[in-house]
């Protein structure tokens, strides 16, 4: 299964609805964005260390007041979130939400980790399917990024655009992958670190530079900025794209999901005038 854009003209929400969700999102977002901060460089805060990756009881913490915010607005919605899974509902949309989207970073006291914050519309199908949004991500309703370290908060909704502190965004009108930055990971299993090191030999020569920074979230909001012109991703969760795919596709931007197993998925994202290079790059990938 793939997930492309979808044109917001498609399916239309009243303004007043879009703009109950996206202040949830945000008050949401911002009182995670507290703990967060209170806990950072933190020594004392829990952590359950795994290989390549770590929980953190900060993520629960977030989750909580997260979903607080959601239920208090909005009882009747279903939530699918990376600490609690699906939470069914009967009001036709559904939340995805990542607490605390960068927890390696986190842990390891570096600035760039973010919560993500999501809504979809299920265009009448149940709210939970198989633990996922029905579509999946078919209609997007409202996505916001908040990097609580650096203050940035990024917004979005389809029809309406995309926004930084208030600020409007654009993806940029980059063409050439000469000219971009690329953030890349290179996950969890061995299978997907071999496969990004492939992918690094074609991508390398062709674009400016190749970062790994750690937090696809938040990424995803830069690419939509405009700062990074473009995003390659293996082996993710629903909940690691959903809002960025939200703020990019309304600052004009691209992205395209491919579920590569059950649950991960594939995300190729950037300025649309990459598109085609992009894509072309990991079809140079994968006949090597």
């Amino acid at each position: 299964m793939t997930i492309s854009a979808l044109d917001p003209l498609e399916y239309s929400l009243p303004a007043s609805f879009s703009d109950r969700v996206l202040e949830t999102a945000i008050s949401a977002a911002r009182r995670a964005g507290a703990i967060q901060m209170h806990h950072f460089r933190n020594d004392k805060v829990g952590c359950r260390r795994l290989l390549h990756d770590v929980k953190l009881e900060t993520d629960r913490k977030c989750e909580k007041v997260i979903m607080a915010a959601i239920r208090e607005q909005f009882p009747e919605h279903a939530i699918l979130s990376e600490e609690s899974g699906a939470l069914a509902g009967t009001g036709g949309y559904t939340w995805v939400i990542d607490p605390l989207d960068g927890t390696v970073n986190f842990w390891h006291g570096l600035p760039f980790f973010c919560v993500s914050i999501a809504c979809y519309a299920n265009a009448g199908q149940p709210a939970v399917e198989e633990g996922f949004p029905a579509g999946p991500l078919s209609i997007p309703v409202a996505g916001v990024v908040l990097l609580p370290f650096s203050q940035e908060l990024f917004a979005g909704v389809p029809g309406r655009g995309a926004f930084l502190n208030g600020r409007p965004i654009s993806a940029g009108r980059a063409g050439h992958l000469a000219d971009a930055v690329v953030t890349v990971s290179f996950g969890k299993t061995p299978e997907t670190m071999r496969c990004m090191t492939r992918r690094l030999d074609a991508l390398l020569p062709q674009v400016r530079k190749a970062r790994c920074l750690g937090a696809a979230a938040a990424e995803l909001a830069y690419v939509a900025a405009g700062i990074l012109g473009g995003l390659v991703y293996d082996g993710i969760k629903l909940w690691d794209f959903a809002a960025g795919k939200i703020i990019l596709e309304a600052a004009g931007g691209f992205l395209e999901a491919t579920e590569t197993d059950p649950d991960q998925w594939r995300v190729i994202a950037g300025a649309a005038g990459l598109r085609d290079a992009l894509i072309k790059s990991l079809k140079m990938e994968s006949n090597g």
